[in-house]
């Protein structure tokens, strides 16, 4: 079974296929502010590295905790299928760990971990335009009905559209740290052990595909992917002559995509420059409003106490379906991206 009901679960079965298959594998222990695994163990990251190539598939799970479900799957999904002798493999398991064990999509400090890698020099402040005013909407202290939130964020949308609303509320705050969506006032342990391993890790690579798995945008099991680029940049260009429709820059007005401040893509295309060429998938789960109700519901109760069983049930409704339906179709769109980059790149 691909989809683990747990992070201990998918940490255990993702070494015990990786050894299995000869992979030189390692772990990043995360201290979590004192936050343990199922078993009492340390929280990890976990990298398998198959072979020595010039040309490598990197593909990472877990930044948002929750999600790292269905990005573990497709790793499992990758190691099974199998990867040509001319290319390197390399998978980096549950980069948010602490969020994953929680069924959280955050980290131990409530921070949202595609909003933390700030570059160099750049302050951890600011919000966007209008989430001083959505705040109250989007972090209330006690439970919100179904019936009032979609009423409030009907009115907000007919106010100032859908657009503006949603790179507001989803753009990255650093203003509100028991906020959704807030990027930290540092850098947080993880990403900091991940940014300091990576350039020795892939040192001896000329060549970089990475695929970041995510979940919750877009149409249910099918994949989107999204690029850290404008639409008239030359990356953008090259990314959809080689994976079709389906991408979408960050900074578009339509579509899922929004722009966003302190993104994982940002900071390693500081690392590997040119080198580098990623993609975030981003598998679609139930409509995006359901997404946002069930993430103010898990913040609520987080900070301001209330159903923690419900909160978790709902995380794992909004980021990791628990249907036959929807997992097949995500192993089998995540099967054909894994062609075109083993085949095309």
């Amino acid at each position: 079974m691909m989809f683990a009901p747990t992070y201990l679960q998918a940490r255990r079965d993702f070494r015990r296929q990786a050894l299995a298959l000869g992979a030189e594998v390692q772990a990043i222990e995360i201290e979590a502010g004192g936050l343990r695994a199922e078993d009492g163990s340390r929280l990890s990251i976990e990298i398998a590295s198959f072979g020595e190539a010039p040309k490598a598939l990197v593909i990472s799970s877990g930044l948002h905790g929750v999600e790292g479900f269905a990005g573990s799957a497709v790793q499992s999904l990758c190691m099974q299928r199998g990867w040509p002798q001319d290319r390197r493999l390399v998978l980096l398991h549950a980069l948010n760990p602490a969020g994953m064990s929680s069924l959280r999509r955050v980290n131990e400090n409530n921070v949202d971990l595609n909003r933390n890698f700030l570059a160099p020099g750049e302050s951890y402040c600011g919000s966007p335009e209008h989430y001083a005013r959505l705040n109250s909407l989007l972090n209330p202290k006690r439970p919100v009905s179904a019936l009032e939130f979609s009423m409030r964020s009907a009115w907000q949308i007919a106010r100032f559209g859908y657009g503006a609303l949603k790179q507001a509320i989803a753009g990255g705050q650093y203003d509100y740290p028991e906020g959704l969506f807030w990027g930290g006032d540092c850098l947080q342990e993880g990403p900091q052990k991940l940014l300091a391993l990576l350039p020795e890790l892939l040192a001896d690579v000329e060549q970089i595909d990475w695929i970041d798995v995510h979940t919750g945008l877009g149409v249910s099991g099918e994949p989107t992917y999204l690029v850290e680029a404008s639409k008239s940049s030359a990356d953008y260009k090259v990314l959809r002559e080689r994976f079709g429709e389906r991408v979408q820059a960050w900074d578009e007005d339509d579509g899922v995509a929004y722009a966003i401040r302190g993104g994982f893509p940002g900071a390693l295309k500081e690392i590997f420059g040119d080198r580098l060429t990623m993609l975030t998938c981003e598998f679609g789960t139930i409509k995006a409003t359901r997404v946002l109700r069930n993430l103010i519901s898990d913040n609520q109760v987080y900070h301001y106490g209330g159903d923690q069983s419900l909160a978790a049930k709902r995380m794992r409704d909004a980021f990791d379906r628990q249907t036959p339906a929807w997992r097949q179709r995500v192993l089998l769109r995540a099967g054909a991206l894994l062609d075109r980059c083993f085949i095309e790149g």
